[in-house]
């Protein structure tokens, strides 16, 4: 049985892709309408972050005596521990923070 690779003339496909293309380009946005309008343009106003920028200052010079007795009289470390304590919300025995070790090794004791 014989097969037909028959394949139109180059003249008869043209019209048919002329006219495609013209459906395209009719296809399109019509070019008589007008383009919305920009906003206009706001006015920018920029403030430099060095603008508020401090110089470094030292701080009075006081006798490391007097320096530890302030401490000690506040109650030293024992005290900045207590105010971190009573703070710390999370003091119930179910915290992560109760247990250190309770997320090591994938999750929880058995």
């Amino acid at each position: 049985m014989a097969t037909s690779n028959y394949l139109p003339p180059f003249r008869a496909v043209l019209p048919s892709t002329f006219v495609l293309f013209v459906g395209v380009a009719f296809a399109q946005a019509p070019a008589d309408t007008e383009a919305p309008k920009p906003a206009p343009l706001t006015t920018l106003q920029y403030s430099s972050p060095i603008g508020a920028y401090q110089a470094y200052a030292d701080q009075p010079v006081q006798s490391w005596r007097g320096a530890n007795d302030r401490v000690g009289q506040i109650g030293g470390w024992r005290a900045y521990a207590k105010e971190i304590k009573m703070s710390d919300p999370a003091s119930d025995k179910n915290s992560p923070a109760s247990d250190p070790h309770s997320g090591h090794h994938g999750g929880d004791k058995p």
